[in-house]
């Protein structure tokens, strides 16, 4: 017996598992030299930290896309196909609509009070602006990390439902440590992990889990006030709100995803994702699955399939 086949499936391709340990490995090791080098330079913050997690995720997966997988980078979901902004656009307003609802159904009874602090037009402008990019950056890292190279790996491991359980339960305990965490906010994260995984399922593209992810972070925090998985985030915030009422509801200090608000609202936008019939694989895409390295190595090149 030869141990080949523990490493190696039949058409001589890396097993599922070991190409994910691959990219665990490629990924932390960029990511403990970035962090060295920034605590050399004595820089630091949330949006040094997101940045440091969306550069290395993207050149680890860069990396074991190209050189494990033999596939263009785009082959993680980020193929730069025609329905790319409709899909992006889609996602931020399905996360508006969602967290509008949420916001809509708080302040009807009486839960959420909102107070205006005032600031100019340009302080405003800024705001609105820069919040945009914070929240995109964390939201594409966390898309990248949690639906990208790491989790088609496992589908192809592990199958489908399983691979989003498995990724729901590690989604919702990267959020453990976060202020104010329940049980039942992590069992809402879990909730919006399967969502999102159902939306790249839905156009093996991270374009629609990235709107969404986007749509739904910064309509909560700089459009209606509320927290962010347990963090305040003031400086992207124009409204100073106050809120009362039940936690199991309203998720209180963790924010909306805390709270049964936000249940239905998950619940009613998977049953969406899922039933569209707007929201389909692109043509001729190249995914991580795909059988395009049986084909013409110009193809191939080309990031589609004709």
């Amino acid at each position: 017996m030869t141990i080949k086949p523990i490493f190696f499936d039949p058409h001589g391709e890396l097993r599922s598992g070991w190409r994910i340990v691959a990219f665990i490995l490629i990924t932390g090791t960029i990511t403990l030299v970035f962090v060295f080098l920034f605590q050399f330079l004595d820089v630091r913050g949330h949006f040094v930290g997101e940045v440091v997690i969306l550069v290395s995720v993207l050149i680890g997966s860069y990396i074991t896309a190209r050189f494990i997988n033999h596939k263009p980078f785009g082959a993680i979901g980020l193929n730069f196909h025609p329905a790319k902004y409709r899909e992006f656009g889609t996602g931020c307003l399905l996360g508006f609509l969602m967290m509008s609802g949420i916001f809509v159904v708080q302040y009807s009874s009486g839960f959420v009070q909102l107070m205006w602090t005032g600031p100019g037009l340009w302080d405003t402008v800024w705001v609105l602006s820069s919040s945009v990019s914070f929240f995109a950056i964390g939201a594409f890292a966390e898309e990248v990390l949690f639906r990208g190279y790491l989790f088609q790996t496992l589908i192809q491991g592990i199958t489908a439902l399983p691979a989003m359980v498995l990724m729901g339960i590690l989604f919702a305990l990267a959020h453990l440590a976060n202020p104010h965490a329940t049980t039942f906010a992590l069992i809402n994260v879990g909730l919006a992990a399967v969502l999102l995984s159902i939306a790249y399922l839905k156009t093996r593209s991270l374009w629609l889990p990235f709107g969404l992810h986007l749509g739904w972070n910064y309509s909560q925090t700089t459009l209606y006030s509320f927290p962010t998985s347990g963090i305040q985030f003031t400086d992207m915030k124009l409204l100073v709100l106050s809120q009362s009422g039940p936690e199991w509801l309203t998720g209180g200090d963790f924010g909306p995803e805390g709270g049964m608000f936000a249940t239905i609202a998950l619940i009613a936008a998977t049953w969406y994702v899922l039933k569209s019939k707007k929201l389909a694989v692109p043509v001729g895409i190249i995914t991580l699955d795909s059988v395009e390295d049986l084909m013409d190595p110009h193809i191939r090149s080309e990031g589609q399939v004709t």
